[in-house]
């Protein structure tokens, strides 16, 4: 006997891609997310699409792979809503019939990437029971099946999301909120595991620099990079722990471990620097980016403030006299204050839009605008002094 496996939804309802509405999905993708994303866009092994009044308005994109002997893995591959169906339960339908046909797959263990202010994305996840998988627990987990998960969760090659998943062993539409024994406190500790790592691997690649710029591997230009990127990184992220704290908002260090991945690729092929230095997320696994952005803006702002007020000092320290060997580390470290703010500031476009830079730009673009000229300006300095 066939199933039904249509689940109406007020007007409309949830079913199956045919095979000559491909195009027209795709169509629904793009407005969507924009031009540039739907370069990427596949409708993976699975597909299903909400209709409403007879016309596709949204659409969920799923595959699956084996991680092991043991485990299946299912990804969600893309999940968008046009706005005439939002509030109709559109996403949800989706995402329920996502879960029962990765129950019908055997998939042990479902993942999807979220950007990390599209909390209209992951809190529809989190109430279906995903989480975000911290780097040591990914690594816990699947050990050195880790490149297979990025590689087929498309988490490989993403700046700025966290890889959720939902495990078998996880209860399913509970939203358990992860334990944060200092959250209250609003001050991440760089002792923290992912303010730690983030560290270390841009020390690495500091050091990596050094190696490639042909720089004599001495004993100043070896712990010229651990100060510089642990003095602007604990500076960035003191700046916005006292922000948080003063504002009453408890949040948590997230790294963007494919950002650094990234960040050492283009270190190996001596292309220049990519700084990915991760950021501070309310302590909660629910939660509004609309509601909590007039206290994310200025905890970004501090953050960036932080960096340019750096920079512009250690400009003007360059105009001072100076031995040889401090005027090489100014020189290291403006170079990396510029990378800093350059990313931090600046860049608010995709795959940019988790930075502090388009947090500012939401809350109040002209801050972000005057902190935009201050950071153009500090690359023109560079450039004519």
């Amino acid at each position: 006997m066939a199933r039904d496996n249509t689940m109406a939804k007020d007007s409309g309802k949830v079913r199956k891609l045919r095979d000559d509405e491909r195009g027209q999905l795709t169509r629904v993708m793009r407005r969507a997310f924009g031009w540039l994303p739907s370069l990427f866009f596949d409708v993976g092994k699975a597909a299903f699409v909400y209709e409403l009044d007879g016309e596709i308005v949204g659409g969920i994109t799923l595959s699956s792979f084996r991680i092991d002997r043991r485990r299946v893995g299912g990804v969600v591959k893309w999940l968008f809503v046009l706005s005439e169906a939002r509030g109709r339960g559109a996403a949800s339908a989706l995402v329920e019939r996502a879960m029962t046909w990765f129950a019908e797959e055997g998939c042990s263990d479902v993942f999807t990437c979220v950007e990390g202010h599209n909390t209209n994305s992951s809190n529809r996840f989190a109430r279906c029971g995903f989480r975000i998988l911290p780097f040591c627990e990914q690594v816990k987990l699947y050990g050195m099946r880790l490149p297979l998960i990025w590689f087929r969760t498309f988490h490989l090659v993403d700046v700025g999301y966290f890889l959720w998943a939902r495990r078998r062993d996880d209860a399913p539409y509970a939203v358990k909120e992860e334990p944060t024994p200092h959250a209250l406190s609003g001050a991440p500790r760089l002792s923290d595991a992912g303010v730690a790592g983030t560290t270390v691997t841009l020390v690495l690649l500091g050091l990596m620099m050094v190696w490639r710029m042909g720089q004599p591997l001495s004993l100043p230009n070896l712990w010229h990079p651990a100060v510089v990127v642990t003095g602007l990184l604990g500076l960035r992220l003191a700046a916005m722990a006292l922000a948080a704290q003063r504002l009453r908002l408890p949040v948590l260090y997230r790294p963007w471990e494919t950002g650094l991945l990234l960040s050492a690729v283009i270190a190996l092929a001596n292309a220049g620097l990519f700084i990915a230095p991760g950021g501070l997320y309310p302590a909660r696994r629910v939660w509004s980016y609309r509601e909590w952005l007039p206290k994310l803006g200025p905890v970004a702002c501090a953050g960036a403030v932080a960096l340019l007020l750096a920079g512009w000092g250690l400009q003007a320290m360059r105009w001072m006299p100076a031995s040889e060997e401090n005027r090489a580390l100014l020189g290291f470290a403006l170079l990396y204050a510029r990378a800093f703010a350059l990313f931090d500031v600046l860049l608010v476009f995709f795959p940019f839009t988790a930075f502090n830079g388009r947090r500012i730009l939401d809350w109040r673009a002209g801050v972000w605008a005057v902190l935009a000229a201050a950071t153009v300006a500090l690359w023109v300095l560079g450039y004519v002094f």
